[in-house]
């Protein structure tokens, strides 16, 4: 019978994390799934690896590349060749907790208008050593939120169904190097609600030869073209552009000064004053007024170097003081990512 879920991996000269990654999806409380792993024209010990893996595991699938093609060709390859109602993605230096198959594919069967659901995690280091945790919930209305700036959750998070309502395959959009997962999560909204869960399900690896550190300005970028056509769809063509200098700041394209520091500032109160009306409880308009304040100093202080700059942080404080409280607020409920950005900026 055809296994209601697909796993579905991509690797190129993996060999480092690979055996835990492979292990941990092997090992899933649900048994019923295929594992399709494209090998992406691996040249270390990679594809021995996966040949001993397969010749254990009959539930792997093992697809080859002759060349090189790169993450995103490579994970449509396996998505023409998924069976499963069902697609979770998971990366080769990532670990899938031992539950995680079961609580994402029982959201999806109990909740049939969504298309796609995330889940908490664990940051790990090259080590494995907890970093830390994120294990906020989101609902469909803050994640559209969100895809103003940033995908829900990192991509190995990611469980969706396999086919559009038509019945024609999801397919990653093979123009985006990276941040090919948040495009794609972007335009499965046209087909139902997502969620994130607060179930921590993942643990995801960060370390110096991630793509998100390699290539973090090409990822910005990729962010900033998926991010401006979601704002589009969410908000008036004038908040939208009241957004711009916010938009460059966080996309690298600017640095921090007087000027851009005020522009950016009255983007963000534009953008809460819709919010204001549009949000579906005043719980929601707290969570995105925090959220805001979060990338405004993620902007301006991180990204665009304003922290190392005393005027620039100066401007910073007297401008953006509305927003310092629910900064506080924000930190104080996620002061690991509020460590990791200021951590950024210094590789800037």
């Amino acid at each position: 019978m055809t296994p209601p879920i697909s796993v579905l991996m991509a690797v190129h000269n993996g060999q480092a994390f690979l055996a835990e990654a492979v292990k941990s999806v092997c090992g899933q409380s649900l048994s019923d799934f295929e594992f399709i792993i494209v090998d992406d024209a691996s040249n270390d010990e990679t594809p021995a690896m996966l040949a001993a893996a397969a010749a254990r595991e009959p539930r792997i699938r093992l697809v080859r590349n002759d060349e090189n093609l790169g993450l995103t060709r490579s994970l449509n390859k396996g998505l023409r060749q998924a069976q499963g109602r069902y697609v979770a993605r998971i990366d080769a230096d990532d670990v899938c907790l031992p539950h995680r198959l079961e609580r994402q594919f029982a959201f999806m069967e109990t909740h049939s208008g969504h298309v796609a659901v995330a889940c908490g995690y664990h940051v790990i280091d090259e080590g494995g050593r907890l970093v830390r945790t994120h294990s906020e919930a989101l609902d469909d209305w803050k994640i559209r939120w969100l895809g103003g700036f940033n995908p829900p959750a990192p991509h190995p998070t990611y469980f969706f169904r396999r086919t559009e309502g038509d019945g024609a395959p999801f397919l990653y959009d093979e123009s985006f190097e990276t941040a090919q997962d948040f495009d794609l999560w972007s335009r499965m909204w046209a087909h139902g609600m997502t969620q994130v869960l607060a179930d921590v399900l993942i643990k995801y690896r960060r370390h110096a030869g991630a793509i998100t550190f390699a290539k973090r300005k090409v990822q910005a970028a990729s962010c900033k073209r998926t991010g401006l056509r979601n704002l589009e769809h969410r908000l008036p063509p004038e908040t939208v552009k009241a957004l711009a200098p916010l938009v460059a700041l966080f996309a690298y394209e600017a640095r921090a000064d007087h000027a851009t520091i005020t522009a950016a500032v009255k983007g963000c109160d534009a953008m809460l004053a819709h919010d204001r009306g549009s949000a579906p409880t005043a719980g929601h308009y707290r969570w995105a007024r925090r959220k805001t304040a979060g990338l405004l100093a993620d902007a301006v202080l991180s990204r665009a170097g304003g922290l190392y700059s005393a005027p620039s942080l100066a401007a910073f404080a007297c401008y953006a003081r509305d927003y310092l409280p629910a900064l506080f607020s924000a930190t104080m409920a996620q002061p690991g990512l509020a460590v990791k950005s200021l951590r950024s900026a210094a590789r800037v």
